[in-house]
C-alpha cells in the first residue's frame, strides 16, 4: 500500500498531493508531485490553499488552522505481512499436530510529515490529527472504523486501486519524532500506529451485473421450503460391526435453534439472483454482502440461500437446499427497516425507524438451515453464485427489495 493517502471513518487523514500543493504554494517544499492523479480519483478540484478549498482540517473559528498545510505520507508498514499463524502441539511420540491456523489483528505503522507555517499551526495540526485518528463518534470508540487506502497511485476514478480495512482504531500516537524549522515554516515527522481488528484487506465489490431485486416481483409459489432437508443423504460409516456396535459417544449439548421458527407450507415469493463476477481475481477469496429493505410492511420468515455455480447453469433450476453453501434466515424485520449482513466484518445490523428520533440500530440474530446455527459463507475460488431469496407473500410489501454484493479479499497488500 502507498503511504500517500489514507482516510479513516470517511475522513481524510493523509493526502500527500494536497499537502504538496499547499506547501509548494508557500515555498515550504520544492516541486513535488506524488501520485499526480490522486485529486482526480478523489473527485477533488485542483488544490489551492487550506482556506480557499477548504481543507478537511480548516476551521474558520481558528485562524491557525489556515496555516497548517497538511499531512504528507512517508511510509506505511504492516500491509505487506500476513497475520496468519499457528502453534503446533508436540506429540508424545515423534512430530507434532499442526494446530489451527488463525489470523491475528493487523498493526499498521505510519510515518508522516506535518507541514505548518508556524508553531501555533503545528500545535493545531497535532490536535486535529489526534482527534481525526479517533475515527467516528461511536464507531471509532466502540468497534473501530473503516480505513481507506490505495494499493498504488490511482488512475481514473481509483476504484481499481482502492482497498478497505475494517474495525480500525488508533493503537499508539501520534507523536513527533523530529521537527525541522525553515525560514518559511516547519516540517515535523510524526508516527502513529493503527490496529485493524479484521485482518483482511478488501477490494471494491465486483461488477456482478446484478442490482436491487423487487421481492414482490418474484415467482409466487406455495410450498414448505425446508421439507426436503429430511431427505438429505449422509454417508454411513462402513466399519461399524452390526454384531458388535461401538460404545455410544458422550451426549453433545444441543444446538440452539430459532424458538419461533415456523414449519409447514406457506405462500412465498421466490426471487433468484445469478451473480456472474466479471473481474474476480483467480487467487482471492470473496465474501457476500446482503442488503434488504422491507418497505411499507414488516417482513417475516426471510430465507436467503447461496449455491456455488461454477458451470454457469440456469439459477432458476436450483432448488435443492441439501446442495446449498449456507442459509441466512431472519424471523422478523420491522416495516421501513434496512438489513445489512456484511461478510467483510461478519456483522449484521438492522436500521429501524424510530419516529421523531430518526433511526435506531439493532443487531439481529441470524439462523441457518431449519433455524439452526449460521455460518458465514466464504467463496474460495472464482465461481458464479446462485442466490435464492424467499419471503412470505402475506408480509412482502410491494416496495420490498434486496441485493447481494460480492467482495474479494486478501491477507496482504
Amino acid at each position: 500500500m502507498i503511504p500517500e493517502y489514507a482516510d479513516l471513518a470517511c475522513g481524510e487523514i493523509i493526502n500527500s498531493a494536497r499537502a504538496a500543493a499547499y506547501a509548494e504554494g508557500r515555498c515550504l517544499l520544492s516541486a513535488c508531485d506524488p501520485c499526480p492523479d490522486l485529486a482526480t480519483a478523489l473527485n477533488d478540484m485542483p488544490y489551492v490553499d487550506p482556506v480557499t478549498d477548504p481543507a478537511p482540517w480548516y476551521d474558520p473559528n481558528l485562524p491557525e488552522s489556515g496555516n497548517f498545510l497538511g499531512v504528507m505520507g512517508m511510509s506505511a508498514a504492516g500491509f505487506s505481512a500476513s497475520t496468519i499463524s499457528r502453534t503446533p502441539v508436540q506429540l508424545v511420540g515423534d512430530g507434532a499436530a499442526l494446530g489451527v491456523a488463525r489470523r491475528a489483528h493487523r498493526e499498521i505503522l505510519y510515518t508522516v510529515l506535518l507541514l505548518a507555517l508556524d508553531d501555533c499551526a503545528l500545535s493545531y495540526a497535532l490536535e486535529w490529527l489526534s482527534a481525526a485518528l479517533q475515527g467516528g463518534p461511536c464507531s471509532g470508540a466502540c468497534g473501530g472504523s473503516e480505513l481507506g487506502v490505495y494499493a498504488c497511485c490511482p488512475t481514473g476514478d481509483g476504484t481499481g486501486e482502492l482497498r478497505h480495512l475494517y474495525a480500525v482504531g488508533l493503537l499508539d500516537g501520534p507523536q513527533i519524532t523530529t521537527a525541522t524549522y525553515f525560514p518559511d515554516g516547519i516540517i515535523a515527522e510524526v508516527t502513529f500506529t493503527l490496529a485493524a481488528a479484521v485482518p483482511w484487506i478488501y477490494r471494491e465489490p465486483l461488477d456482478t451485473g446484478s442490482d436491487w431485486v423487487q421481492l414482490s416481483a418474484g415467482t409466487p409459489l406455495t410450498f414448505d421450503p425446508d421439507e426436503v432437508y429430511g431427505e438429505c443423504l449422509e454417508a454411513t460409516p462402513c466399519l461399524d460391526d452390526p454384531t458388535c456396535p461401538p460404545p455410544p459417544l458422550p451426549v453433545r449439548a444441543p444446538v440452539p435453534v430459532d424458538a419461533c421458527y415456523p414449519t409447514g407450507s406457506a405462500a412465498f415469493y421466490r426471487s433468484v439472483v445469478a451473480l456472474s463476477p466479471v473481474d474476480q481475481p483467480e487467487w482471492l477469496e470473496a465474501v457476500p454482502v446482503l442488503e434488504l429493505e422491507t418497505g411499507a410492511s414488516a417482513l417475516r420468515r426471510v430465507i436467503v440461500r447461496f449455491w456455488a455455480n461454477p458451470l454457469g447453469g440456469d439459477c432458476m433450476d436450483v432448488a435443492d437446499p441439501c446442495a446449498a453453501c449456507t442459509d441466512i434466515q431472519i424471523p422478523y424485520l420491522p416495516a421501513g427497516s434496512t438489513l445489512t449482513v456484511d461478510g467483510r466484518t461478519q456483522t449484521a445490523e438492522v436500521d429501524c425507524p424510530q419516529g421523531a428520533l430518526g433511526t435506531g440500530t439493532s443487531t439481529p440474530t441470524l439462523y441457518g438451515p431449519l433455524g439452526g446455527s449460521f455460518e458465514w459463507p466464504v467463496f474460495s475460488c472464482p465461481t458464479g453464485l446462485c442466490i435464492e431469496i424467499l419471503s412470505t407473500q402475506a408480509s412482502t410489501a410491494a416496495d420490498a427489495r434486496a441485493r447481494v454484493l460480492l467482495v474479494p479479499r486478501s491477507d496482504v497488500g
